[in-house]
């Protein structure tokens, strides 16, 4: 399933043949469909889940750039150092540097996101 390109091959990946890591165990989970172990990539992608109604405080790492993009659902993003809250909703990208503070409240319907992280996470990575 696989063509070459200039520099490497061409991959494709399934949410089914990728491990499923547990960010928060029965709130948040993300399947990492692009890797640097998986296909040499130097970001990586991610479709990430939270449950209905979680609320948790999410940090940078002082490694990752992230990007978000929300696909489906809501959240409440309140910037601890500012107060700055914002309503992520379908349509909105997020840009993370590598070291951030804010609190993250799901809406009732749950949260659905893309997630693009510079470097490469891998599964089982938090």
């Amino acid at each position: 399933m696989s063509e070459e390109a200039v520099g490497g091959k061409i991959k494709w990946s399934r949410q089914e043949q990728v491990a499923l890591t547990w960010v928060h165990p029965g709130q948040e989970f993300s399947h990492r469909l692009i890797t640097k172990k998986l296909h040499g990539s130097s970001i990586s992608f991610h479709i990430t889940t939270y449950m209905p109604h979680f609320d948790t405080m999410v940090e940078g790492d002082g490694v990752h750039e992230v990007i978000l993009y929300c696909l489906h659902g809501w959240s409440r993003q309140i910037v601890e150092e500012t107060g700055e809250e914002h309503i992520f909703k379908p349509g909105d990208a997020m840009y993370l540097p590598v070291n951030y503070r804010y609190r993250h409240i799901i809406g009732e319907a749950g949260l659905v996101i893309a997630v693009c992280a510079n470097p490469s996470k891998e599964a089982g990575d938090m």
